[in-house]
């Protein structure tokens, strides 16, 4: 049984795998309207229980098979309890039985520390679980099939909701599976300015740049002072707005609300976007400039005649991974500030007209 088995898992892991990747744009979509971020508790249950539903579903139902197959004349139900230790001399029915502890075990887990369950109600719904899914099974996947293609079997009912009771009570030790929170405890800070805001505030400054540099001219140093009066003049000269933070109504201040200073402004668009895409341009080239000077003999022995180019496409790519996190991970923060704010120490902060709707709205 054990091939069969492990087959079962790689299809739940497969089928979590698309359906986790098709639920990242709605899961991120509707936290922010909820929360107004990312809330990274709640999305790790989540998938954690996805992930365990559709392998726990896999085992418990595959492989399908053919409807020609299942009404074979076997037996469908077995009422007797603790038959699996009467069978214990013609065969190894205990295996089965921890098997089918083991599938719940964790079902007691997301139930009792996750949520916040008390241990009678993790038994009630481990029970209620493996009732339902043995009801599935004897009606032949509810009349999909003619006949079942699975025991309904007491002994794995007492197993299942055994798995769950002991999964809630060694819940407390699961250090791994966090503790959901109250909605109140983890929404954004009333004042935070979340980043889908700040990214498209960003990406029309960006425009503005590029349509003011075409206008100018296209040279680097044009499109360097360009930059400069659009992301550090401006805020500097017009109490912390950009003029994309103008009209989405948001500016940046230091932490203690004061206006930002020159030497922070700087800072902030050093590590900010264009700045860390610069330090990786200039970075990249270095490497091609190492690699050009370097003979084909020469990278050979360093990294062996066919993967000449694997060191290279490797740190561009893990560049470009480093990238991308250091741009999402403000979407976890209730104050939504990203690393540039942070090293710089600014804050995006709504004007005076929304931050006064939002406290009337608390």
């Amino acid at each position: 049984m054990l091939p069969e088995h492990l087959h079962n898992i790689e299809a739940g892991l497969f089928h979590f795998l698309i359906t986790g990747v098709a639920l990242v744009v709605p899961v991120v979509v509707f936290h922010y309207f909820r929360y107004g971020r990312v809330e990274p508790r709640r999305s790790f249950v989540l998938f954690s229980t996805l992930l365990y539903g559709l392998v726990l579903l896999a085992l418990v139902f595959m492989p399908f098979p053919a409807l020609d197959d299942v009404c074979d004349g076997r037996r469908t139900t077995q009422w007797v309890p603790f038959q699996f230790i009467a069978a214990l001399p013609e065969t190894f029915p205990l295996v089965s039985f921890a098997f089918n502890v083991a599938l719940f075990l964790p079902l007691g887990v997301l139930l009792r520390k996750a949520y916040g369950l008390q241990l009678r109600w993790v038994v009630l719904a481990g029970f209620l679980a493996s009732l339902t899914v043995e009801i599935i099974q004897v009606t032949g996947n509810l009349g999909i099939y003619p006949c079942p293609y699975r025991l309904f079997d007491v002994d794995d009912l007492m197993a299942n909701t055994l798995g769950a009771t002991l999964g809630g009570l060694i819940a407390p030790a699961a250090v791994i599976v966090p503790k959901v929170l109250p909605a109140r405890e983890v929404r954004a800070q009333l004042d935070a300015v979340g980043l889908p805001r700040q990214i498209v505030a960003y990406g029309l400054d960006v425009l503005l740049l590029g349509i003011v540099a075409l206008i100018v001219g296209e040279s680097e140093w044009t499109f360097l002072v360009v930059f400069v009066a659009i992301r550090i003049a401006t805020p500097l000269l017009a109490e912390g707005y950009t003029p994309a933070g103008r009209l989405l109504k948001f500016r940046v201040r230091k932490i203690d609300g004061t206006p930002a200073t020159f030497l922070r402004l700087v800072v902030r668009e050093v590590f900010g976007p264009l700045g860390l895409l610069a330090l990786l341009a200039l970075g990249f080239f270095a490497l091609m400039f190492v690699g050009r000077t370097m003979t084909a003999s020469t990278l050979g022995e360093l990294f062996g005649p066919v993967q000449q180019m694997q060191p290279m496409v490797i740190a561009v790519f893990s560049a470009g991974a480093g990238f991308t996190l250091l741009l999402l991970a403000p979407v976890v923060r209730r104050d939504q500030r990203g690393w540039h704010d942070r090293i710089a120490g600014l804050r995006c902060v709504p004007d005076r007209a929304n931050y006064a709707d939002l406290v009337r709205t608390k």
